[in-house]
């Protein structure tokens, strides 16, 4: 990560009772949920996030790569800090910091953002639309979270239904959803994650479901998610799952 480079925007919370899993730690999907707020209400602040849609474009998050060095717990006050991380071609990168009451870091994440046209759905370069001093200045290429290879032999694992309560104001799933996902798969086989990277590769709807295919590998576990066999997702996390 990119810790020498000034941070842009920054909002503290508190960590509330309907974040926190059984052993009262932030849950990873909740952690996203608070990045991704940020990251809107930086785009916000400097009017590329709600006034990009009223011109007709809309961001899609592609890469999300989130480190964990510890998980804040029930009524801590944890600070979730971002900035413009680059362009590496079509993707502006985005970076995050958490950080304690007391300045210790918490997390860390970096993303990949698309920049599509919502008639056409065809991606614009961020670098034509953004100010300069967000994205155009650094060369993101060395910061892009990884593409995570195709698994050779996933085995199935479960069965998700989408619900209303994973869609986002567009009508699509949220990208927290995704998250969520694999997050309650490795609670239900005992994995506790501190690290996910995920790549988004296909949007799902309302009321279709989703197989989950994963794959045990040295250190980690590669997950896969299919929509009618077809790919909507693949996840990496920093533990082995187990029957």
């Amino acid at each position: 990560m990119s810790e020498k480079i000034p941070f842009q925007f920054e909002k503290k919370f508190e960590v509330l009772s309907f974040q926190i899993d059984p052993k009262g730690r932030l849950r990873m999907s909740a952690l996203a949920d608070l990045m991704q707020e940020v990251a809107w209400k930086h785009a916000d602040s400097r009017d590329f996030g709600k006034a990009l849609f009223d011109q007709g474009y809309i961001w899609v998050l592609s890469r999300f790569e989130i480190k964990v060095h510890k998980m804040p717990s029930w009524g801590e006050e944890i600070t979730v800090k971002t900035a413009g991380r680059g362009i590496d071609k079509l993707f502006a990168l985005r970076e995050f910091l958490v950080v304690s009451a007391t300045g210790e870091v918490l997390a860390e994440a970096m993303s990949a953002w698309l920049l599509l046209e919502i008639k056409s759905k065809r991606p614009q370069r961020p670098g034509n639309v953004l100010p300069p001093e967000l994205f155009s200045y650094i060369d993101g290429s060395q910061l892009m979270p990884d593409k995570i290879p195709l698994p050779e032999k996933p085995v199935f694992g479960d069965l998700i239904k989408v619900r209303p309560f994973d869609l986002d104001m567009n009508n699509h799933v949220n990208n927290v959803s995704y998250i969520r996902w694999v997050e309650d798969f490795c609670l239900l086989h005992k994995a506790n994650i501190e690290y996910i990277l995920i790549n988004y590769i296909a949007e799902v709807m309302l009321n279709q479901e989703i197989e989950i295919y994963y794959q045990v590998e040295e250190d980690s576990t590669i997950l896969i998610g299919k929509n009618q066999n077809k790919q909507v997702f693949l996840a990496k996390v920093n533990k082995q799952i187990s029957d």
